[in-house]
């Protein structure tokens, strides 16, 4: 027999680094991407580590959700950029150095990473974001991988729009010169990249294309607690159609999404619609912060609305609600909300932009999509008459969530991107899956 057939193969080790966004199998948006992710290269038989940069004093605890991993959490606090760095920022280059600017926790996190590489310098090292991918254009010969959820320029943009919308001003000088910044950053930290994986295929055909990246590619994302749907709780009224928002208001998909309702849907509805509905606006947000107090006060001719805040387990908030709303007028990235929906069967009333990088929309079907405010209130006051309609959606939702984002499809997709991209032969995805999902084997 060859003596190599009988060597045994080491796992391909993998190093996952995020700042400030710790997996959170039990929350929503980012912390439910990178969850995704980690199960994926768990799924394919590697050995992970999670390493968590510390810029703020809370240190993660949902990783503990993972088993199988190695967690780390690397100290990056009261990092202060250098004056030489200020300068370098304000001239535009050098480039590498005007980056610690932006990313102060830039020269702790490339230290971690190189004395990694100096361990093995086959892994993988998987930067979620660009927070932390700013360091790859310093690492050419690792084998790196940029998962990129916005596109950080755009999303700037959205943020600093909303600003001056509520301070009624012209954009500042920063303003414009950080989104010069990061135009060329995220430029160049996609071209070093040994892969882009985007969660909308749309920015990563954008990623592609307009910006010549040929390995940018798309990756969906899988929901850790999909293995059960929510049974919605029987409403105080069979005649209440009880909508839900999720979403921290300091984010510019959910500010607009909520602005949207408030002042362009809910004043076309008749006063027996606003009687029967009830909204319930879930996520952490700065109650003394502008945007939260605009939307209260855009809130305020509807006693309906009812602002929850921070909900420890959002599966409670599913559970109360008939229809989720993803009403976004300015969005970048997936829409998680719309795969979080599908993936538990929660129906959803959606703009375009709202369900936009989402795959296998299908308005009618799966999803209800409205982006005229008259459309909008005219499909609210038929599902207050014909709830039963919801119940067809949410399961046709949930049976596309299964053939497109379920755990063995993004494994499957991933171990197809990495053995082409990398030159790795990882094996098929794995049917030993401790939590019993029932993931098939795939070639």
């Amino acid at each position: 027999m060859d003596s190599g057939a009988l060597r045994v193969r080491r796992p391909q080790r993998v190093h996952i680094y995020t700042d400030s966004r710790p997996p959170d199998p039990d929350g929503c948006g980012p912390g439910l991407v990178i969850c995704s992710y980690i199960q994926a290269y768990l799924d394919l038989g590697c050995e992970v580590e999670f390493v968590f940069i510390r810029t703020r004093d809370k240190t993660p605890s949902s990783a503990q959700h993972f088993k199988d991993i190695v967690c780390t959490v690397v100290d990056a606090r009261n990092q202060t950029p250098s004056r030489y760095a200020r300068l370098a920022y304000w001239a535009g280059r050098p480039r590498k150095l005007s980056w610690q600017l932006l990313y102060p926790s830039r020269n702790v996190l490339l230290q971690e990473v190189k004395n990694r590489i100096s361990k093995d310098d086959r892994a993988l090292h998987v930067f979620y974001s660009l927070v932390t991918a700013n360091v790859i254009p310093s690492l050419p010969k690792a084998r790196t991988i940029w998962v990129c959820p916005d596109i950080e320029s755009e999303y700037e943009s959205h943020d600093f729009a909303v600003n001056q919308e509520l301070e009624n001003r012209t954009p500042y000088a920063w303003e414009k010169r950080q989104l010069r910044r990061l135009l060329r950053l995220e430029r160049e930290v996609a071209r070093r990249s040994g892969l882009v994986l985007c969660v909308s295929r749309g920015e990563a055909t954008q990623i592609a294309e307009q910006w010549s990246v040929p390995h940018a590619a798309h990756l969906p994302m899988s929901i850790a607690s999909s293995d059960s749907r929510v049974v919605p709780e029987k409403p105080g009224s069979s005649e209440e159609l009880r909508l839900l928002h999720i979403g921290v208001l300091e984010n510019p998909a959910c500010f607009t999404s909520l602005e949207f309702l408030l002042t362009k849907v809910f004043p076309l509805l008749d006063a027996e619609t606003v009687s029967r509905l009830k909204l319930e606006v879930a996520g952490k947000s700065d109650i003394d912060g502008a945007w939260f107090k605009a939307i209260r006060e855009l809130a305020r001719p509807y006693p309906m609305v009812r602002f929850s805040g921070f909900v420890e387990d959002i599966r409670t908030v599913y559970r109360r609600s008939d229809l989720q709303v993803v009403a976004s007028t300015q969005a970048t990235g997936t829409r998680t909300r719309v795969v979080e929906s599908w993936a538990i069967g929660m129906p959803v009333l959606s703009t375009t932009v709202g369900a936009g990088g989402v795959d296998g929309v299908e308005p009618g079907r799966n999803i209800l999509i409205a982006d005229d405010p008259r459309d909008f209130a005219r499909i609210l006051r038929e599902l207050v008459h014909a709830p039963n309609r919801l119940k067809e959606i949410a399961t046709a939702a949930h049976r596309t969530y299964e053939a497109l984002y379920s755990r063995r499809a993004v494994a499957t997709a991933l171990r197809k991107l990495l053995n082409s991209r990398f030159g790795m032969q990882l094996p098929a995805v794995s049917t030993l899956l401790e939590n019993n999902q029932g993931l098939n084997d795939v070639s």
